[in-house]
């Protein structure tokens, strides 16, 4: 018998949980609440408690800056996260190798990442201090394409990831060489 620890279900949840909070992170920063009128009153005396005195227009800038850097690497951080759920499911199938596995689960990490991206932008067309940009889901989606490249750059060679086997063939060769038939 499998070791309970490793159970499918065991894998997915541990796989999807982390994608899920990622996304009501994501439904929760896009309400009106998350404005740039309302983050600008919480950030502005902490960056001037640091850095001084900003004139308004610096200031507007510097905000927009901050917001579109936040769009670019916090989607960059969920497609990750995608990818890792990905990975993680198509990995119980051990019909998948670690390569193929991986480079599908980039690729529908990508989509899942464009998929919650457009429904982000789409729910702030409808909120009166929000905006709905095609332009923020094409920096969202550079974002997540700069961090798979990251990942794959530096993280791990496919050399690498073709080297590790799914979590449940490793349980069933450890159960297989403990109890031999």
């Amino acid at each position: 018998m499998l070791n309970d620890r490793l159970s499918p279900r065991r894998v997915l949840l541990s796989a999807w949980i982390p994608a899920a909070i990622c996304v009501a992170m994501i439904a929760i920063s896009s309400s009106d609440t998350f404005s740039a009128d309302n983050t600008s009153s919480v950030f502005r005396p902490w960056f001037q408690n640091i850095f001084g005195p900003v004139a308004n227009v610096v200031w507007m800038k510097l905000l927009y800056d901050i917001r579109k850097t936040g769009h670019f690497f916090g989607y960059g951080f969920v497609s990750v996260v995608f990818f890792r759920a990905w990975r993680m499911t198509f990995r119980l199938n051990c019909a998948y190798s670690a390569v193929t596995a991986s480079l599908r689960a980039a690729a529908v990490a990508l989509l899942s990442t464009l998929i919650v991206s457009s429904a982000d932008e789409f729910h702030q067309s409808f909120l009166p201090k929000r905006t709905g940009s095609p332009f923020d889901v094409l920096l969202d989606m550079c974002g997540a394409v700069t961090c798979h490249l990251i990942l794959f750059t530096f993280v791990g060679s496919l050399l690498e990831l073709a080297s590790t086997t799914s979590p449940l063939v490793e349980t069933a060769r450890h159960h297989r060489a403990e109890n031999p038939d």
